[in-house]
């Protein structure tokens, strides 16, 4: 979560281009949003986890064989579009070109997506879907969250797929059109 941190602040500052990084956690972790607080989430956190806080938002997430990548990149860098919403959509949907001919997947719309009952300082991210977000069948698989300043945006994603070999080498071809050499 700190390189990601210190990705943002590179990015801002010019000292990097745009930047995609994959990464899997050493042992099971639980990771939780910005805008949430450790007192709060501590309970949920299984018995021998690690936990850390994310520099982006979005709820609780338990990484144990995920894929998790992050895409940092400034507002003048096409082809993302400028809003955050925009932007979730755009990433989703690289991702969905990437696997569509191996893994039936589709876009959560608006009858996907149900309110949750739980107060979003102890919200889990996997338990209900959000617009855009990647589902097979019904299960929430891809799920990700931003983190916007001025200068730039990091979007951190999990995606909860096991198995699926030569899964990065698919993705950071998918997202090819945004990274320059060396940005990954």
């Amino acid at each position: 979560m700190l390189r990601d941190a210190e990705t943002l602040i590179s990015v801002e500052n010019g000292e990097k281009p745009p930047t995609l990084r994959f990464f899997r956690f050493r042992e099971p972790t639980m990771s939780y949003g910005r805008l949430q607080k450790h007192e709060d989430v501590e309970p949920l956190r299984p018995e021998g986890w690690a936990i850390v806080q994310r520099p982006t938002g979005g709820g609780v997430v338990f990484h144990r064989e995920d894929l998790c990548f992050s895409l940092c990149w400034k507002p003048s860098d096409a082809p993302l579009p400028d809003r955050p919403q925009d932007q979730y959509r755009w990433i989703h949907s690289v991702v969905l070109g990437a696997l569509k001919d191996d893994v039936r997947l589709h876009m959560a719309a608006c009858c996907d997506v149900s309110k949750s009952d739980d107060p979003f300082a102890v919200r889990t991210c996997f338990q209900n879907p959000v617009g855009y977000d990647l589902l097979e069948n019904s299960k929430k698989i891809l799920g990700g969250a931003l983190r916007c300043t001025r200068r730039a945006t990091l979007y951190q994603g999990s995606l909860q797929m096991i198995d699926f070999p030569g899964l990065d080498v698919r993705l950071m071809s998918a997202f090819k059109i945004l990274l320059t050499p060396g940005a990954v």
